[in-house]
């Protein structure tokens, strides 16, 4: 992807956000999405599926350019219980949120390069998880999501974040 350049040939940081937005437009369409939104649609009236509940409400009939931020806000990891095709038709929302305000401390930033990078050290471990989700997206969405996971590691307010971007970026390249 061409990144931007200011007057002495260096890239800004506004350039790139910019691009990396057009990015995402490109490569997740934004198409009314009337699928399956959670493996538990049919069970929402447990009030242990608040969760889902509020995610099949607020995506179902919607395209990813219709959510609003506010939800993303208060859903910062809500794409993990989204079924893989409604995955693929919104995590795009979750993306865009993630670049705003791209040098301050975000939620929604955080939870995607946690959700995202290897863990194998954890119980259980998610890894596969998130490998599963990453195969789940075609090469372009890919690259896409590599593109922002690389520019967050870049700019992220301390080392730990940008320890798990560099690790989500190679779970990536892994696939590739």
């Amino acid at each position: 992807m061409a990144m931007a350049t200011n007057n002495n040939g260096v890239r800004g940081h506004n350039g790139r956000i910019a691009e990396l937005r057009e990015s995402i437009h490109r490569a997740f369409p934004a198409e009314t999405y009337t699928g399956k939104i959670t493996r538990y649609d049919e069970e929402l009236d447990d009030p242990e599926l608040d969760e889902e509940k509020d995610l099949y409400e607020a995506l179902k009939g919607r395209k990813w350019t219709d959510v609003p931020k506010e939800f993303l806000q208060n859903q910062p990891d809500g794409y993990v219980l989204l079924a893989d095709e409604a995955f693929r038709a919104f995590i795009a929302a979750w993306l865009m949120c993630a670049l705003e305000n791209i040098d301050a401390d975000h939620d929604v930033r955080n939870f995607l390069v946690y959700a995202f990078s290897p863990k194998h050290d954890m119980v259980p471990d998610t890894t596969d998880f998130a490998l599963h989700r990453i195969r789940n997206l075609n090469l372009e969405q890919r690259d896409t999501l590599r593109s922002v996971l690389l520019e967050i590691g870049e700019r992220a307010p301390d080392s730990y974040l940008k320890r798990l971007a560099s690790e989500a970026v190679a779970l990536i390249d892994m696939l590739d």
